[in-house]
């Protein structure tokens, strides 16, 4: 008994901590479930256009596997198929009495589920199949070689759903027997007749599927529990008295305030399964398209996060930075490590009063930095929530899952430089933040810091700011030179791939895929050559006119002063755009970059593209109605315009036109283009008070229009046909605007229909329209490529669009 009548035991006993964390969810969507998911459609796609182009191949593997195994005995022969078939019906018989005797019930709900739902895809699978047996190159490559019926097995499939939303994986027995069952199935199953690629595609569908199933459902959580981390914590000698999330507004936290037995403030950071590839995907997009210090690796085994998050700890501790000083990592039980830090107590830079920031927290910030900056130290993470001012002053850093490098290359050190710069700017203003870094870094630290001030080199929330302010980069860049009075060096090259480059690959290998298919059977050099070259060179003339007509049409809509080289730049430039978008719109979006780089407002520039399309269109009819009078004959009259071109039409006109009729969709659609259509009046008082401007705009209109005829008229001669200009006229301005409609790049395959079906209703023989249609997209929609190419890299490359 103790002086104050207490026993020892009651001395010793630890108090009861105060527990405010919520439980762990019942289920959780693991991210890496969807990684995996969209991994293993990707293979069911690439192994289904194996089976389609690759039949030889596929014919060939087939071979070799079957004549791999003739040579052996009969009664081996014989074992192997009949045992792979016993296994595999035993493997989910296995799989269930597991499940059951863990008690895993809603699991097993989902395999049963998955593996009917395997048997269901692969009838319909097997149906389409049959229809295309003797015509389709897949369906050829999946048959069984001695059968009738294709040789993807709904059984298999389910098989392997079940395997995959059991997770057999994790387990060690299960998945030596799962390896094996399914290996032999596979050599059983070729050996019987049928093909590689069939078996493949059977194992993957119950992949997709049980992949799918287990992400959409959800899986029994492997967060621990509050008191099971406050429990494993005082195993390791760590005594808490309250835990609470650090993030109260977050339902499912991983970071935790916490305060032990000695006043200590900690951190408490929880790494587990159900967290695993977490922004996998857009770190495998940023590793793709940028270079390794902008990039972000996302580390998706819970063993080497854990070595990573203390590691940086350690190193930036030893480095004598004021940061999280690691406490305990301890392991809970079966898949979860809690890691615990004393933490850096007082307001984050976001959170802190500006009148408390005065220069010597600011420059306490850059000392902190430069101290792990000369071991070499990348911090990867200086926004505002990781930067904090102790009481004591001073000032401190914080770090988060998977920030920090360690032996960061010069690249990687002036990022954070830039980081750390534009974030004391967004706080405190450009000059207090420039001048702070000055006096920190000297003037040859700060040039090196501009080097890296780009937005890819920036944070998420930094990015997210700079939406809002979009000048704060060009005033900091600014103010940095006039400060340090000395060219910067050049620009740090983070990106490896940009978006505009990915755009013209992808565009390129559209086109010339598209471009093949058309002219599949057909002999270009006999077109080309029994054409009259004297008017080929017309019809090239004539389609650079095209180009002078759009440019001098902008020009005269545009209330402001463009330059004509410029402007004519442009829209040839824009037939390149035309291929990675439908009709008109890849130009129209281009323009209005253009006249945004040119000085014009956004919503200016949206008005004036606006109202030049909508004069191009009264044009057009207006055009159509002149010949229309002019001809008075019923032949220009009496063209029909084929059905697709009016049902893609209607389809358009419906979907618009139920868009409006949904309440949240008229009110979402109004929302966003009323200050745009806002817009539009001013801009026509301006257009219309100004002759000149408006008759330039309706001349180049009406170029645009007469020219793209004449073409056509140049290409019928070419080729020897005779058709009455009116017909013409009608036919390419009908037939371009509707085939125009189809959602296709350019209107490709609806055009060439419009045209070749007008030009044939017309009295034009069908081999001549077809040819002259050929030859007029020829000139118009291809040719125009390679100059809209080079037009488009040279005005990209000097920032005019």
């Amino acid at each position: 008994m103790t002086t104050s009548g207490r026993s020892e035991a009651e001395v010793a006993t630890p108090p009861t901590p105060v527990i405010e964390a919520p439980e762990p969810p019942r289920r959780v969507h693991r991210p890496l479930d969807l990684v995996r998911l969209l991994v293993s459609v990707v293979g069911l796609a690439v192994a289904m256009l194996i089976g389609a182009f690759t039949t030889n191949t596929v014919a060939g593997i087939d071979k070799d596997i079957t004549g791999a195994t003739a040579p052996l005995p009969t009664a081996l022969g014989l074992l192997i198929t009949t045992g792979s078939g016993l296994l595999m019906l035993a493997l989910p018989a296995v799989i269930v009495v597991d499940l059951l005797v863990r008690r895993r019930f809603r699991i097993l709900a989902d395999g049963t589920l998955a593996f009917l739902a395997c048997l269901a895809w692969v009838a319909a699978l097997q149906s389409v199949l049959r229809q295309l047996a003797n015509a389709d190159a897949l369906a050829a490559s999946l048959t069984a070689a001695q059968a009738a019926d294709p040789g993807i097995t709904g059984f298999s499939a389910g098989v392997a759903a079940i395997a995959t939303v059991a997770q057999i994986g994790r387990q060690p027995r299960l998945r030596v027997l799962g390896g094996v069952v399914f290996s032999l199935f596979a050599l059983a199953q070729v050996t019987l007749g049928a093909t590689a690629v069939a078996v493949a595609i059977s194992l993957l569908i119950g992949r997709v599927v049980g992949m799918f199933v287990r992400w959409a459902a959800g899986t029994n959580p492997s967060r621990p529990s509050p008191r099971a981390v406050v429990a494993e914590l005082r195993r390791a000698g760590v005594e808490l008295v309250s835990l609470r999330p650090r993030h109260l507004d977050t339902e499912d936290p991983v970071y935790f305030d916490a305060v032990d037995t000695g006043g200590r403030a900690l951190v408490v950071h929880v790494l587990d399964r159900d967290h695993e590839g977490a922004g996998v995907l857009q770190a495998v997009w940023r590793t793709v398209r940028f270079r390794e210090p902008a990039a972000r690796k996302a580390l998706v085994s819970l063993r080497r996060a854990v070595e990573h998050e203390a590691l940086i700890s350690a190193a930036m501790a030893a480095a004598g930075a004021r940061t999280q000083a690691m406490v305990a990592a301890v392991p809970v039980e079966p898949d979860a490590v809690v890691l615990a830090y004393e933490d850096v107590p007082g307001p984050t830079l976001d959170e802190i009063p500006l009148d408390d920031l005065d220069d010597g927290r600011l420059d306490a910030v850059w000392e902190q930095v430069l101290l792990l900056h000369r071991r070499a130290i990348a911090h990867r993470g200086l926004a505002g929530q990781s930067i904090v001012f102790p009481p004591d002053g001073g000032a401190g850093l914080r770090f988060s899952s998977g920030a920090g490098l360690i032996a960061a290359p010069v690249a990687a050190l002036r990022i954070d430089l830039a980081q750390l710069l534009v974030t004391l700017a967004l706080k405190v203003g450009v000059d207090r933040a420039v001048d702070s870094a000055l006096r920190a870094l000297g003037t040859g630290r700060l040039a090196e810091a501009v080097s890296a001030l780009q937005p890819v080199a920036l944070g998420r929330t930094s990015r997210q700011a700079l939406r809002r302010d979009k000048k704060l980069l060009d005033t900091l860049r600014d103010r940095v030179l006039d400060v340090i009075g000395t060219v910067p060096p050049e620009p740090v090259r983070l990106e490896r791939l940009r978006p505009r480059t990915i755009i013209s690959v992808v565009a390129l290998t559209a086109a010339a895929y598209v471009l093949l298919d058309q002219i599949a059977g057909l002999d270009l050099v006999a077109v080309i050559t029994d054409a009259d070259w004297r008017w080929l060179a017309v019809a090239i003339l004539l389609g650079a006119v095209r180009f002078v007509g759009a440019a001098v049409a902008l020009t005269g809509f545009v209330a402001e002063k463009l330059k004509f080289a410029r402007t004519f730049l442009v829209q040839i430039a824009s037939s390149f755009l035309g291929l990675v978008a439908p009709a008109g719109v890849g130009g129209a979006a281009l323009n209005v970059r253009y006249l945004q780089q040119a000085g014009v407002p956004a919503a200016a520039a949206v008005a004036a593209v606006a109202i030049w399309q909508i004069g191009t269109v009264a044009a057009t009819v207006l055009l159509l109605i002149v010949v229309g009078l002019i001809a008075g004959n019923d032949q220009a009259r009496s063209l029909e315009v084929p059905d697709s071109a009016l049902i893609t039409l209607g389809v358009i006109m419906a979907l618009v036109a139920a868009v409006f009729m949904v309440p949240f969709g008229r009110r979402f659609l109004l929302a966003r283009l009323r200050p745009y259509l806002a817009q539009i009046t001013p801009r026509l008082a301006s257009v219309f008070t100004r002759p000149a401007r408006l008759g330039a705009g309706i001349f180049g209109t009406i170029l645009q229009s007469v020219a793209t005829v004449l073409v056509m008229s140049a290409c019928i001669e070419g080729f020897g046909g005779s058709l009455s200009w009116s017909v013409v006229a009608v036919v390419v301005l009908a037939g371009t605007a509707l085939g125009s409609a189809a959602p296709t790049p350019g209107g490709l395959g609806a055009v060439e229909a419009v045209l070749s079906a007008g030009l044939t209703a017309g009295g034009l023989d069908g081999a001549t329209a077809i040819s002259a249609v050929l030859l007029f997209r020829l000139l118009t929609f291809w040719l125009p490529v390679l100059p809209g190419w080079l037009a488009f890299s040279f005005l990209s490359r000097k920032q005019l669009v």
